[in-house]
């Protein structure tokens, strides 16, 4: 065992840094797998209803390869979650247990997909039975998101839980939409459904845009200026505002389909694009804390070729003129003397600010993800209080907060209050 010198707890203390960045590529990478396999469950939903809704005489062949997908896609996120267990020993308990749901899910879901290929499943309930699943996967990136270490990294992890779980809720949109088309008649039911995936949409996308920075929101907004999202957005209102009762165009529902399936594409894409990002982000950082651990061993190494130091020079730590809140944060008493370079002080003060700011930024993040858990706990009471919609208790809380001049998470923490 080395011996305990200052010197060597610096250099463990970068070490470490440099070993919670590398664990970090496990955590992305097991939201990268997640992240694919909804994207096919997708998929999956898609054909299912559609099977279904064609009384088994479409969409089987396609349906057929999808699973089979689906299933190597299975091994693959096992595997990741494997490796994601063998990397983090401390796990936290709540994710534990996600973790558990989502592989009964998975264990489940033959089961499922031999009830729909038998047509004993409505269409209703093949929707639900699907969103269930795909919800489990997408609360399990918002705990990995929770847990993350470092605040960059944490940020990409929150646009993407954000981007993700907004295309959930448009690939539902093209479930109900489809659904309608399908019926051949405008449903209140429905359409009051379909206008709350699209507000639950724009708030999810709207926060993807403010943690997904500029070249994100370029993408995004690139994509929502294209020739068929314009398209899409008259499919929507043709939907939504027919009054109920009112005939719709059974042959409608082939182009809605293929439309909302575009935009689930281009949405796709800029997933894709953001979880590049994200690994190229953390392949930096690695990269620079190996680099900053290599010049610190350097500067070690120079420091102790040194004379020893005179026995009249001022010493750092029992320096009494040092304020003892500088000392613990190895700020220099005197902005204009501050320490001098050739001493290990000096590396402990850079030490120090570098985990400031990481702190800094870090606390920012988990600040919103804190926020985000507790509108969804006072909009989750106020449903179960009231028996109301997602989106009418987000609404009330909305304008409440716009009453009164007040943050919605202050009003949220009044409700959880009560």
């Amino acid at each position: 065992m080395n011996e305990l010198t200052p010197d060597h707890t610096i250099l463990l203390a970068k070490q470490r840094h440099i070993e919670e960045l590398e664990g970090l590529s496990t955590c992305t990478g097991l939201i990268e797998t997640i992240s694919l396999v909804i994207h096919q469950l997708q998929a999956e939903r898609g054909a299912s209803c559609l099977f279904l809704a064609s009384s088994g005489q479409r969409f089987g062949n396609e349906r057929g390869d999808i699973i089979a997908e689906n299933q190597n896609l299975e091994v693959q996120f096992r595997a990741a979650l494997q490796r994601h267990l063998a990397d983090h020993a401390q796990v936290p308990a709540k994710q534990l247990t996600l973790l558990a749901w989502t592989l009964l899910g998975f264990d489940q879901l033959t089961s499922l997909r031999h009830q729909i290929t038998l047509q004993r499943i409505s269409f209703h309930d093949c929707i639900q039975s699907y969103n269930r699943f795909i919800g489990s996967l997408i609360s399990l990136i918002f705990d990995i998101t929770d847990n993350a270490v470092n605040s960059r990294i944490s940020t990409y992890m929150l646009a993407l839980y954000n981007l993700v779980q907004g295309k959930e809720f448009a690939g539902q949109e093209r479930a109900v939409g489809s659904y309608l088309f399908g019926s051949g008649t405008a449903q209140q039911e429905h359409q009051h459904k379909l206008l709350e995936l699209v507000a639950l949409q724009d708030r999810h996308f709207e926060s993807f845009c403010q943690f997904g920075g500029d070249p994100m929101r370029q993408a995004w907004a690139s994509a929502m200026a294209s020739p068929h999202a314009h398209k899409h957005q008259q499919f929507r209102h043709k939907l939504t505002q027919a009054k109920d009762g009112q005939a719709l165009q059974a042959q409608d529902g082939k182009p809605w389909f293929e439309l909302c399936s575009q935009r689930l594409a281009d949405i796709w894409q800029i997933q894709c694009q953001l979880i590049k990002d994200m690994h190229d982000t953390l392949e930096t950082l690695v990269s620079d804390a190996k680099a900053d651990l290599e010049r610190t061993r350097q500067y070690l190494q120079q420091l102790r070729q040194q004379p020893a130091p005179s026995p009249t020079m001022d010493n750092a730590f029992f320096n009494l003129s040092i304020p003892v809140e500088n000392a613990y944060t190895f700020q220099a008493h005197d902005p204009l003397h501050p320490y001098p370079m050739e001493s290990i002080v000096s590396l402990l003060q850079q030490q120090s600010q570098q985990i400031a700011e990481i702190e800094n930024e870090l606390s920012e993040t988990k600040k919103a993800l804190t926020e985000r858990k507790q509108i969804e706990r006072a909009k989750g009471q106020l449903m179960s209080k009231l028996g109301i919609s997602e989106v009418e208790a987000y609404k009330i809380m909305r304008s409440t907060a716009m009453e009164q001049n007040r943050k919605i998470i202050d009003v949220a923490d009044n409700i959880l209050a009560k």
